[in-house]
């Protein structure tokens, strides 16, 4: 699914660049333009570096997801070996002809290290599908640059043509309403897929965490009871 996200948010990315190229505009134009002419062209690109900021965080959050997930995957090694390392010690105490007090205890360890294994491997999923979240997420942001460089250029155009500059001549209005349709139609999809994943992310977070204190209860250690006295032998 997250090669299939990835894909077909390319595919849309690649569709409106091309779609950029043919509706590019002589930026010699914007000479002709008085400050109050040329402040909506600077807001609009003061917006793209907003929207380009927000990729570079998008990213960086990416490799962080991705990290958490390696650090998971160790964790849930060392619980696989403790898994095999209680019930090693459970066998070894059958052999020995445990009492049934061991016998138990040892059942308890198993039991225990495989609920604390149940619970990494619900955290390796939840860490797992948060990277999905943060590809889907890395995607919407670039799919604002899109939509605010589509925007840069419809400004441009407008501004030029209200300076009455003849650049605009040979570009097609149409055409810069068509690309800002696309663009905003990519980018809503993007988000749309991100909210799908955060609500799967949540829903493997709620199931994680209750595993996870479960576990967390059978591994406190059990209370041991203090002896029972012993009698003092009677003098004589």
């Amino acid at each position: 699914m997250r090669k299939m996200l990835g894909v077909g948010l390319g595919a849309l990315f690649t569709v409106a660049c091309a779609s950029h190229q043919q509706t590019k505009l002589d930026d010699s134009g914007l000479a002709r333009l008085n400050e109050d002419q040329m402040q909506p062209v600077d807001n609009a690109r003061l917006d793209l570096g907003r929207a380009q900021d927000a990729v570079a965080k998008a990213k960086a959050n990416e490799s962080d997801a991705r990290a958490r997930v390696e650090v998971a995957r160790s964790e849930r090694e060392v619980g696989e070996a403790q898994v095999k390392r209680a019930a090693a010690q459970r066998d070894l105490l059958k052999k020995q002809y445990a009492d049934k007090d061991a016998m138990a205890q040892a059942d308890q360890d198993i039991a225990s290290a495989q609920d604390t294994m149940r619970a990494q491997d619900l955290k390796l999923a939840y860490l797992n599908e948060n990277v999905n979240v943060a590809v889907a997420e890395r995607n919407v942001a670039e799919a604002r640059v899109l939509t605010q460089q589509a925007i840069i250029e419809q400004t441009k155009y407008r501004a030029m043509q209200q300076a009455g500059a003849p650049q605009t001549a040979s570009v097609n209005p149409g055409d810069l309403d068509s690309r800002l349709a696309q663009a905003k139609s990519h980018e809503a999809n993007a988000q749309k897929e991100a909210a799908e994943k955060r609500t799967q992310a949540a829903n493997l977070y709620d199931r994680w965490e209750k595993v996870d204190a479960r576990a967390r209860l059978m591994a406190k250690p059990q209370e041991v009871p203090p002896p029972a006295p012993v009698a003092e032998p009677l003098s004589h």
